[in-house]
């Protein structure tokens, strides 16, 4: 049944796995909490990838690679979910319902006030940091759940990829 959910991984198994894959060192910053990373703020949404990029560089800063996103989200020991190997359906905000957008934000421009109100009708997320168990090995809030994030693809051939995932049917692990 959609949307299908793992609710334990097996730890042995995953170590057993897991022991014999490469790894790389990573030296690298992420921000505690979505963007404008402040606790109880809400994220930032509806901004495409080359504003993303563009805000973040104005701030002396740059996306996330998606490689690096993954590795604070899951830490060290390769977690399937930031908060560990069980599911836990109340750490992070994953599993509220899917609303439909009604009409066309396109249409109206994103600043409109139809827009606007869409916006508030559909909008199921929480301030930043609002949840203290859907935080990563690293101390990063919020990387399942709430928002998509924008990073920079690792793929030949991609410039972005979208991480994370907002609190309906979609992404809810780390990978």
């Amino acid at each position: 049944k959609f949307p299908e959910r793992c609710g334990e991984f097996d730890r042995d198994k995953w170590h057993e796995i897991s022991a014999k894959l490469p790894t790389r060192d990573m030296h690298f910053c992420i921000d505690r909490f979505e963007y404008p990373n402040r606790k109880g703020e809400y994220p930032y949404v509806l901004m495409d990838w080359h504003e993303a990029g563009a805000v973040c560089k104005a701030q002396g800063k740059r996306l996330c690679s998606e490689d690096e996103w993954t590795f604070a989200c899951e830490g060290e020991e390769a977690l399937p979910y930031p908060y560990g190997y069980v599911r836990d359906v109340d750490a992070c905000i994953t599993d509220k319902p899917w609303r439909p957008f009604q009409g066309s934000w396109a249409a109206f421009g994103r600043g409109s006030e139809p827009t606007k109100r869409e916006l508030d009708r559909l909008w199921q997320g929480l301030p930043s940091g609002a949840q203290p168990k859907c935080r990563s090995p690293f101390g990063v809030y919020d990387m399942t759940g709430n928002i998509d994030e924008w990073t920079r693809s690792t793929k030949p051939g991609r410039q972005s990829i979208l991480k994370g995932g907002y609190w309906g049917p979609v992404r809810t692990r780390c990978r």
